[in-house]
């Protein structure tokens, strides 16, 4: 069978199977991750939950004498797997006009950039999306000139959402020139002889209407929802947290939802912007109509979210102590230079108390190690006035979390939303530009997991379809081999002593992505009861050789019983 009948029979099954199909998978290998036996051999799928997990003996006779068999043949099951950080609608719109190469080079960037000017009408911007100099092999931005050797008559800008390239035609529309003074929000970055580079850092009211200007349908974003959605479910993704949308995000999925086609389930965070003052800030917090919390088993509203920092790509995270010398990667030197901070600390105190009072789960992004404090110290001051204990308030990356920092959110029940992405394609970039001493708490997982605090693995995936190539590569299997062997992209191990185990791992994906969502009860492992969502693995996840690891692949994606991806090699 071709792909694409395949695919059409897999759709068929979404739409007659929707409230699941009855099935018995037996002569298997089922890592339950649940209370019980830690493996068994077979389960019994009734309408869209998992009724008998035992030996093939105990599950045979169970099943109703008509309920189809599935031999798996000694291959291994695993729960659904949850992504607790996705950006889908984004990810696939990046690719909307067209499939955006890997580029690891400058070299790279401007033949991208010649092949689009070739079929591009000369009024429109060539527009590159997530350009990160930490990524390039160069170690640095490309240069106005650069661009400008392959961009004919277009203007032209590669971009990651804060440091921005713009090449000569775009610069003189912006009248940006050796005269121009630095923006109070950013910086405009000039070589020896005082020529802008083309490089512009932050100054949003410069950058963030050339961004703007590739706006989209909602049709078109209502199809790259769907679309990704397919495609995670390929790698076995049954459930995600799609880490940022306002109003019109969440329509897209209700109306993905009313139409019956959702095929991963997703809790969608709510974004609020930081600034302004607490009082202002607390009003727009309590006109939201809904809590974490309100939908059902396939949508619901997840996490209130802000940004309190930059990025440690692009050398705007917020830092308990200066950078120092070593950020030219990020195309300035400024050795008195903290990082970016969105929000200040009153704020981020009011904003964590009105959520504790409202009955929302909060979260942040926070990168850098100073933001992680504020962060927390915020949630403790929310905890003096009523307990968060149980309420599962979250730190969303939290690349550098020293021992206090775990410690503090041992003590206070907070989780972490983490994406071992960076530690493993930035190590190499990032160890210089932090140093030894900081670069030891660089995704401290042994240690956070040692101190009880509760950690849930994710891909922070925000640009192409690739799982393995994407900005940030979502292939769970690729993350959980980076989880535990600590290998980075040039092949070194860094921080050999924050290894976690494979049972670890992949915990990271199942269970703690559901306790993220308060669905520990309902979802993340294979128990009689819970939701029937699995994946049928192409090798055993336990006793393959390590570097076998990050190239696992699923032959079946079951979500709520019913089968949303298959190789056809199990047949039934």
């Amino acid at each position: 069978m071709n792909t694409g009948m395949k695919a059409l029979c897999v759709a068929a099954l979404m739409v007659w199977g929707a409230h699941g199909a009855d099935a018995v998978y037996f002569n298997g290998k089922v890592i339950t991750m649940g209370a019980g036996p830690k493996q068994t051999q077979a389960f019994l799928v009734e309408g869209n939950r998992f009724t008998k997990v035992g030996t093939n003996d105990e599950v045979l006779k169970a099943a109703k004498p008509r309920t189809p068999r599935i031999d798996l043949r000694g291959r291994t099951v695993v729960p659904g797997l949850n992504d607790s950080h996705t950006h889908p609608i984004g990810a696939a719109m990046a690719e909307q006009e067209g499939e955006v190469p890997v580029m690891a080079s400058i070299t790279e960037v401007q033949a991208y950039v010649k092949r689009i000017a070739a079929t591009t009408p000369a009024s429109k911007l060539i527009f590159v999306p997530k350009v990160y100099s930490t990524r390039l092999k160069e170690r640095r931005y490309p240069t106005r000139w650069e661009l400008d050797e392959v961009s004919g008559d277009h203007e032209t800008m590669t971009d990651n959402s804060y440091a921005s390239v713009l090449n000569s035609k775009l610069l003189k529309r912006l009248g940006v020139d050796r005269n121009t003074p630095q923006p109070g929000n950013g910086k405009i970055i000039k070589d020896d002889k005082g020529e802008p580079t083309g490089l512009i850092l932050g100054a949003q009211q410069l950058l963030g209407p050339l961004r703007a200007s590739r706006a989209f349908t909602y049709a078109e974003r209502m199809a790259g929802l769907r679309k990704m959605q397919s495609a995670y479910n390929r790698v076995g993704i049954t459930s995600t947290g799609d880490r940022g949308q306002g109003p019109e995000g969440f329509r897209l999925y209700q109306d993905l939802k009313q139409r019956g086609q959702l095929t991963v389930r997703t809790a969608v965070t709510y974004m609020v912007q930081g600034g302004g003052k607490p009082e202002d800030l607390e009003k727009r917090i309590e006109a939201i109509p809904f809590v974490t919390g309100w939908g059902d088993e396939w949508l619901r509203v997840g996490p209130l979210k802000t940004v309190v920092d930059g990025g440690i790509l692009i050398g705007t995270a917020y830092l308990r102590e200066p950078y120092g010398m070593n950020t030219q990667v990020y195309g300035y030197v400024d050795p008195d230079y903290r990082g970016v901070l969105n929000v200040p600390r009153e704020n981020l105190v009011a904003m964590a108390k009105t959520a504790n009072r409202l009955g929302w789960q909060m979260t942040s992004h926070t990168t850098g190690g100073g933001a992680i404090d504020l962060l927390l110290d915020a949630y403790e001051e929310a905890n003096k006035e009523k307990s968060i204990l149980g309420r599962r308030f979250t730190v969303t990356h939290g690349n550098f979390p020293n021992g206090d920092a775990i410690a503090k959110a041992a003590r206070l029940g907070v989780v972490f939303d983490c994406q071992p992405q960076w530690h493993h394609f930035d190590g190499p970039a990032l160890g210089p530009v932090f140093g030894p001493e900081r670069t030891k708490w660089f995704l401290p997982l042994r240690a956070m997991i040692d101190a009880g605090v509760v950690v849930a693995g994710g891909s922070d995936h925000m640009i192409k379809y690739d799982p393995r190539k994407s900005i940030n590569a979502y292939h769970p299997f690729y993350a959980m081999w980076m989880t535990i062997t600590r290998k980075t992209a040039d092949d070194a191990v860094l921080g050999p002593e924050q290894r976690i185990t494979r049972e670890e791992a992949l915990r990271l994906w199942t269970v703690n992505g559901a306790y993220l969502t308060f669905e520990e009860k309902v979802k993340g492992s294979v128990e009689a009861g819970k939701l029937a969502d699995f994946v049928v693995i192409d090798r055993d996840f336990l006793t393959v050789p390590e570097e076998q690891i990050k190239a696992i692949e699923p032959v079946r994606t079951v979500v709520d019983g019913n089968v949303v991806y298959d190789t056809g090699v199990l047949g039934g």
